[in-house]
């Protein structure tokens, strides 16, 4: 069992955040309701680590966490995460947050041209510990967890601060510390916006025609409006499939089975969105393809050569060599702006000469 503090009153959090405060480094994990068990995507728990202590903080008794908010965007203390995406989306979408001076061990990970980058992995690899997987699809939002599922949310954090010193000094090592600094930096300027889906990114939904389309729109936005109501995540109400064949052959809302009770409790609801539906065709617009001369494209396929040849050469993945956005914006502009600067001499090296 793993020892922490718990923290769950406005009080306890100024007094973890005076300790933070103090701290050069601190590890960081969340812990989300990710539209599983419930309607909506949120934080439930954040926990953290310094080199002596570990701390879980209940979100969903405190509601509002400025000193914690504080901590992570404070440069003067790292914070290490393992993969930033999903966490910073969280984040700056439920309070505005926006980590500063952090280190990512599976951004790091893949600079040092790891193949397996999971954090149970990584932990196997270099302390020989398994990571438990028990409660990988728990619901975080119960109240009171148990003793047991505390210790496994606080494991996450415990070893993130001796893995990023053990990282640092092999990109130190192989040279690539320079690489890690400016990937690490982009990570602060980049738009981590929370984007829920939309009615036009379900599969298949672009083979369907303008009243099928307006049909599946507000059967939709009546799916999402239901889930809140009840709690529960959209697909537990009628699934992306289901809900699809129900746009192309509307069914009897009230016999309908295979669904959440609450389809065939609303089914006056159901019959309305459908009529509204053929009322309304929707259309999803076509994305302009960007068109290349015969020149861009000759120097698109130089940069895709390019790029194998470094992946191979460092073991890294190609698209940190370079990745598509940047190839057609060079292939475009005949300019190498977009690239880091260790991007651009890896590159150069390859026989990249543009400028």
């Amino acid at each position: 069992m793993v020892s922490f503090t718990y923290v769950d009153t406005k009080d306890a959090l100024y007094e973890a955040a005076r300790e933070w405060n103090s701290a050069a480094d601190l590890a960081v994990d969340i812990e989300c309701e990710n539209n599983l068990h419930h309607y909506g995507a949120y934080i439930t728990l954040i926990q953290i680590s310094d080199r002596d202590k570990n701390w879980i903080i209940d979100i969903l008794a405190l509601k509002e966490i400025q000193p914690l908010a504080d901590i992570l965007e404070n440069r003067n203390i790292q914070k290490i995460f393992h993969d930033v995406s999903f966490d910073f989306r969280i984040l700056n979408e439920q309070f505005s947050c926006k980590p500063r001076n952090v280190f990512d061990t599976q951004l790091a990970a893949l600079l040092l041209g790891k193949k397996q980058i999971g954090l149970g992995d990584l932990l196997k690899e270099y302390f020989s510990i398994e990571k438990e997987r028990k409660y990988q699809m728990a619901d975080w939002t119960k109240r009171p967890l148990d003793t047991q599922m505390l210790s496994y949310a606080a494991k996450d954090t415990l070893y993130l601060i001796p893995l990023r010193d053990l990282f640092r000094k092999e990109l130190q090592r192989q040279g690539r510390w320079s690489w890690a600094e400016e990937e690490f930096a982009v990570l602060e300027r980049a738009d981590f916006s929370y984007n829920e889906q939309t009615f036009i990114d379900v599969r298949s939904v672009k083979l369907l025609s303008p009243e099928q389309l307006g049909i599946f729109k507000k059967l939709f936005l009546l799916r999402q409006k239901l889930a809140r109501k009840v709690d529960r995540p959209s697909h537990f109400v009628i699934n992306n499939n289901s809900l699809r064949e129900c746009a192309l052959h509307p069914p009897q809302w009230e016999r309908l089975r295979g669904v959440h009770p609450v389809v065939r409790k609303e089914a006056a609801q159901f019959y309305a969105a459908v009529e509204e539906g053929k009322r309304e065709p929707a259309e999803i617009l076509a994305k302009e393809k960007k068109r290349y001369s015969l020149e861009q494209k000759d120097l698109f396929e130089q940069l895709n050569e390019l790029q194998l040849k470094a992946a191979a050469k460092t073991g890294i993945k190609g698209h940190l060599v370079i990745n598509k956005e940047q190839m057609s914006e060079i292939a475009s502009t005949r300019k190498t702006d977009c690239l880091r600067r260790w991007q651009r001499q890896l590159l150069a090296e390859e026989g990249l000469k543009l400028e």
